[in-house]
Formats: structure tokens, C-alpha cells, sequence
């Protein structure tokens, strides 16, 4: 696994090298909402740590775990521009879990490996298609993808390791739309529909999450942008709302180079139930080609 790794990332820098080489690219311009051009190329390397030793109950009051959890997810994503107006793309997500005491450092999830504490692997992959369904609106787009669960026993019901991700496939479409308010200043709104679909089909498996996201962007200049991230996430069951949590965050964007930008941040989960009550640290590359 940790050859996997030492791959991906030696990928990503030789596809730096040669991006870096092209044209001019003030990525700051390309929000989320605004599809790529014809022919252009865009790749985004998206890495989040969750730690957490507290949790939400049913009540919404937060409590001790007993330990400390930690998962790392790794999001390689690739994008190609079909026409003005459509984007093709797929996605791999690389996971990894570590548990421990509640004071023990979140960092040994970045060990990767698979133990009775610990477990490690890609597990979703998956293709999406975005597009511009109105002309005259052109920072408003829908992104419709199907991801895989490519794992064997995710939640580890039959394995000697900690759960990993739920047995389910994800069908995630989104409706994404941002605002310029002045020369300073833009407001990016996201939500979308989560569907789980069980591996086995099983109906009560399924589930339905509807996340509501906004972001608020201030560009003190044309290579830095700063935001606040504001999310509402709420899982739907048979009697309406049966989990949410409220995340809210800080981030910053910088562009490194031509047609590359880096990306950090930092969100908390501040209300919730029946989830976790912990905090991501957050760390992304975006190469337009």
C-alpha cells in the first residue's frame, strides 16, 4: 500500500512539471459551478483527516467515545471538458481508519495499514457527468456520478479489523451556483442528494442524505482566496430527519503556479445527532491543463 502511494504522489508531481509549463491560468476563476472548456483538463487530489473522542447523541448532547477515531480520505478526481456546456470525469476514493485512546494522536491513520485497530483501501470509484442546463445562467451546472463501493467487506462483519466505510454504493448528484456580490467578495451555494444504494439491495439499507453547503469567498488578490464553509448535512429515515450535523470551517486557496492552486482548511462540527462530534484538517492540489 505504501508503494500505492509513493505512485499517486510521484504522478502528481510529474503532471505538475508539466503543467506548469502552459499557458496562463488564474484558477481563481474557475469556481465549482463553472464548467471547464472544450478540451481542458482538470485534476484535483483532495485529502481530509476526521478525527474525533466525542459524539452526538439522539438529544443532540456531546459525550465522551471512550476512544479516539480517525479516518483519512484521499479523493483523486479526474475531469475532461466535452464541450462548452458538458464535463466528463471520474473519481477514486482511497480510505484509511485508525482507532486508539481518547489522547492518542490523529496522525497514526497516516501509518496505512491493516491491523485489528486499523484498516486501509480504496473503496469507491466511480464516473460523473456535469453540465450547464441553462445558457443565459452560466455559473449554474448539475453534476450527476455513480461511485462503486470496489471493497470487499467494508464495515468488516466477517474481518478482524474496524468498520471502513458502510456497505453501500453512492449515487451523488449536485446543483451548484455561485455570485460575484462585488469585486471582492463571492457567495457559492451547493446541495445535493446522496442516495446509498446497498450492495445487496436490501431496502433497508438504503438511505438518503440531503446536504446543504455555503461557501463565502474573499480574493484579497487574483491568487489568494480565502472562505468561510458553512454545511448542513442531514441523513433522512423512515420517520423524517434521523441524523444531521452542522460543519463549519475556514479555508484557503493559493495559486502556486500557472494553472495550479493548492488548497487547506479547517471545519468543526459544532451541532448534531446522532453523529460524530469531531473536526477535519484538510489539504488539496487543482491542475488545470
Amino acid at each position: 500500500m505504501n508503494k500505492r502511494r509513493l505512485q499517486i504522489v510521484f504522478f502528481f508531481w510529474l503532471l505538475t512539471v508539466t503543467v506548469s509549463g502552459q499557458e496562463n491560468k488564474n484558477v481563481q476563476d474557475y469556481t465549482p459551478s463553472l464548467l471547464i472548456s472544450k478540451g481542458q483538463t482538470e485534476f484535483k487530489l483532495f485529502n481530509s483527516l476526521y478525527t474525533q473522542n466525542q459524539f452526538f447523541n439522539a438529544e443532540g448532547t456531546k459525550l465522551d467515545a471512550g476512544g479516539r477515531s480517525n479516518f483519512f480520505t484521499s479523493i483523486m478526481e479526474y475531469n475532461y471538458g466535452v464541450s462548452s456546456k458538458v464535463t466528463l470525469g471520474g473519481e477514486i476514493w482511497f480510505r484509511s481508519v485508525a482507532n486508539g485512546v481518547s489522547n492518542s494522536s490523529p496522525t497514526k491513520v497516516l501509518a496505512f495499514t491493516n491491523s485489528s485497530q486499523s484498516r486501509t483501501g480504496i473503496n469507491l470509484a466511480g464516473i460523473k457527468i456535469k453540465f450547464n442546463p441553462i445558457k443565459k445562467w452560466e455559473k449554474f451546472s448539475v453534476q450527476s456520478g455513480l461511485m462503486l463501493s470496489v471493497i470487499s467487506d467494508p464495515q468488516s462483519e466477517n474481518l478482524d479489523r474496524p468498520f471502513l466505510d458502510n456497505n453501500r454504493h453512492l449515487w451523488i448528484t449536485k446543483l451548484l451556483y455561485d455570485k460575484k456580490i462585488s469585486e471582492k467578495f463571492q457567495v457559492f451555494t451547493q446541495f445535493a442528494a446522496w442516495v446509498s444504494i446497498d450492495k445487496e439491495l436490501d431496502d433497508e439499507n438504503m438511505g438518503l442524505a440531503t446536504p446543504l453547503d455555503v461557501f463565502i469567498s474573499y480574493f484579497p488578490s487574483k491568487k489568494i482566496t480565502i472562505y468561510l464553509q458553512n454545511q448542513f448535512w442531514p441523513s433522512l429515515g423512515g420517520e423524517g430527519v434521523s441524523s444531521y450535523f452542522v460543519q463549519e470551517g475556514l479555508g484557503l486557496k493559493y495559486q502556486l503556479a500557472k494553472g495550479i492552486e493548492l488548497e487547506t482548511s479547517y471545519t468543526l462540527f459544532v451541532v448534531g445527532k446522532d453523529t460524530g462530534a469531531g473536526q477535519t484538517f484538510n489539504l488539496g492540489v487543482r491542475i488545470l491543463h
